[in-house]
């Protein structure tokens, strides 16, 4: 399917400014809050599918190991505690 025209970029990127204003003044803000919100899920579905895709594709043109960028539980945990620190640290900065 050729949905995405054949247009330069800046074009592409104003012509969908240019929608987005034409329908900020038909809808009521929690209209455009919905709609807005709608069009934002149809684009995380669509990176999300085209980035796995991605990922896997080149997995299968490399021929190197991944077993390097396996992420074990203790690597997550350390992470998760990392971020609990750094949150606490931020927030204690406040109180």
């Amino acid at each position: 399917m050729r949905l995405v025209p054949s247009v330069s970029a800046p074009i592409y990127t104003s012509s969908a400014f240019a929608i987005g204003l034409l329908l900020c003044d038909d809808l009521t803000p929690a209209e455009q809050n919905s709609l807005g919100n709608w069009f934002m899920m149809i684009g995380q579905v669509l990176c999300t599918n085209s980035a796995q895709q991605q990922l896997l594709n080149n997995r299968n043109k490399s021929s190197t190991s991944y077993n390097s960028h396996i992420i074990n539980d203790n690597d997550l945990m350390n992470s998760a505690n990392n971020i609990k620190k750094e949150i606490n640290n931020i927030f204690s900065k406040y109180n």
